[in-house]
């Protein structure tokens, strides 16, 4: 399920797939705490769906030392402390599933876009023992792609042979591990003006500039490396698909406001195309690059700076459209 509920879903950081996640909003008029919309992962774990429990007040699922701590601290008018500030010092946070079990979490809260000057709150409960699982696993994957990878000659990165196995490795696991992972292609926009301005060493370093800042913001068993000249391809392991694009959103952001300095006097500062794909496990590595790349040749010089779902064969013969989603350079996702 796509948490979408108007006014949150942009502040909604990345999530893990093992996080269930529930959005709330504090209704300062009714002096309630409403539940908005759960995720997958949250009916998985919990036992409810989204016709159960959207609407209904948040202490239905929550036990009654926690109900009592927010009807004590939580303040409904401006300048009081909100639900954010007085869960945030919850220690054992636990909910209420739906056979009247308690479950206990660790508890992140995101603060979510006002609106009717209402806060918005989604709350991330945190799997640890599962995370632990994760983690171990994600090492492994990400000494598998060490123990095979070749670094191209002219950038230093993974070459394309590299990412291709590495893909190979995640169609893989997520068929035998249930894992998500996506795959993006990276577009770096206007390259042969850039190339004809700067030449073919400045154009080098801004793809190496490109992959640092993708390290940087990702996670270390995430893997960014050297497709062509001008593309870079880049693998998401264990980020929740709802989630894909925000993760990518901010990532070209990044990229648009990180300058690489060519002197004291000069920079130059990048615009990239991102396609994305989920990898679902049904289509073999050459089939999701293809797709991709084909993609990413096809938005060329059409969505400027932008972050698109690759559409899949069956919706293009279909011709349904997909959503472009451009936002003007600067304007943080």
């Amino acid at each position: 399920m796509t948490l979408a509920t108007p006014g949150t879903t942009e502040a909604l950081h990345s999530y893990r797939k093992t996080d269930a996640v529930l959005i709330v909003c504090q209704n300062n008029a009714k002096k309630t705490v409403e539940i908005a919309a759960i995720n997958e992962e949250a009916t998985r774990l919990l036992g409810y769906t989204n016709p159960d429990i959207v609407s209904k007040p948040l202490s239905a699922i929550l036990p009654e030392r926690i109900n009592s701590t927010i009807a004590e601290f939580v303040g409904y008018e401006e300048d009081s402390n909100d639900l954010l500030a007085v869960l945030g010092k919850v220690r054992n946070f636990s909910v209420k599933s739906a056979d009247g079990n308690e479950h206990e979490f660790r508890l992140r809260i995101i603060r979510g876009e006002a609106m009717d000057k209402n806060p918005w709150f989604h709350l991330v409960l945190v799997n640890e023992e599962a995370i632990r699982q994760s983690n171990a696993f994600r090492n492994v994957l990400k000494e598998n792609f060490k123990g095979h990878e070749v670094l191209d000659e002219r950038t230093g990165l993974p070459d394309r042979a590299s990412i291709i196995k590495d893909l190979e490795l995640v169609v893989y696991h997520v068929r035998d591990k249930n894992i998500s992972a996506s795959f993006a292609i990276i577009d770096i926009h206007f390259f042969e003006g850039l190339l004809k301005e700067y030449g073919s060493k400045v154009c080098t370093q801004l793809h190496q500039h490109i992959a640092k800042v993708c390290k940087l913001k990702l996670r270390p068993e995430d893997t960014i490396g050297t497709l062509s000249e001008r593309l870079l391809g880049l693998i998401l392991v264990d980020a929740a698909h709802d989630a894909t694009r925000m993760i990518l959103n901010r990532l070209r952001w990044e990229i648009g406001i990180s300058p690489l300095e060519l002197s004291k006097k000069r920079d130059l500062l990048a615009q990239v195309n991102i396609v994305y794909i989920p990898v679902d496990g049904r289509e073999r590595e050459g089939e999701i690059l293809e797709k991709s790349e084909s993609f990413a040749l096809s938005r060329r010089n059409k969505a400027i700076n932008g972050v698109e779902l690759v559409i899949p064969e069956e919706r293009r013969k279909a011709n349904v459209p997909v959503a472009v989603d451009q936002r003007k350079r600067g304007r943080k996702s």
